[in-house]
């Protein structure tokens, strides 16, 4: 199994950056991520639900996938290794960007638990969308946390979605201008 190929949703600033050459910085990042979370986004302050996966708040998620999709791109890539936490109004996106644009996330089957490559499933199970990118130079994996919708209020874009803008056909590069804050 592959993630989809797409672009993260909408224009996005830059709420923090990290660049990582080995596994032991990412502890680092880790509390850093925590300290700048929740950002302006709601999908940052989602509490903790027996609904939520796993029963965690929404920055518990978003720290436990950065750690496996930074942990997955320092272990199969050529660092550097740059992750990023981007957020708008309605959502928080982890962005992890590799210098591998040739080898597509794979989720591998068959695996034991305990026998590793279980980050991206994981990443999957706990994110609202994950998906990813090659710009040719860098490939991007992200996962997007969107907030909950409220009662009577809708958000000004759906999860994976924002007005105007479609999806990158494979081959494509998400353009640097959307990233606003870098």
């Amino acid at each position: 199994m592959i993630p989809v190929e797409a672009w993260p949703p909408g224009r996005l600033d830059v709420v923090g950056s990290w660049t990582l050459r080995t596994v032991d910085e990412l502890s680092d990042v880790r509390a850093d991520l925590e300290t700048r979370l929740p950002c302006d986004c709601p999908a940052a302050r989602v509490g903790a639900s027996p609904s939520a996966a796993g029963g965690l708040s929404g920055t518990q998620r978003m720290v436990l996938v950065a750690s496996e999709l930074v942990a997955n791109a320092l272990e199969h890539a050529r660092p550097p290794v740059v992750a990023r936490l981007l957020c708008d109004g309605d959502v928080a996106v982890l962005d992890v960007v590799d210098r591998s644009p040739e080898a597509p996330p794979v989720v591998p089957e068959g695996r034991e638990p305990g026998e590793g490559g279980h980050g991206l499933r994981l990443a999957e199970t706990v994110a609202d969308r994950v998906g990813w990118y090659s710009t040719g130079a860098e490939k991007h994996v992200w996962a997007q946390f969107a907030a909950p919708a409220l009662p009577g209020h809708a958000p000004s874009h759906a999860p994976g979605h924002a007005p105007g803008r479609r999806l990158a056909p494979a081959g494509h590069a998400w353009p640097a201008a959307a990233y606003r804050g870098m």
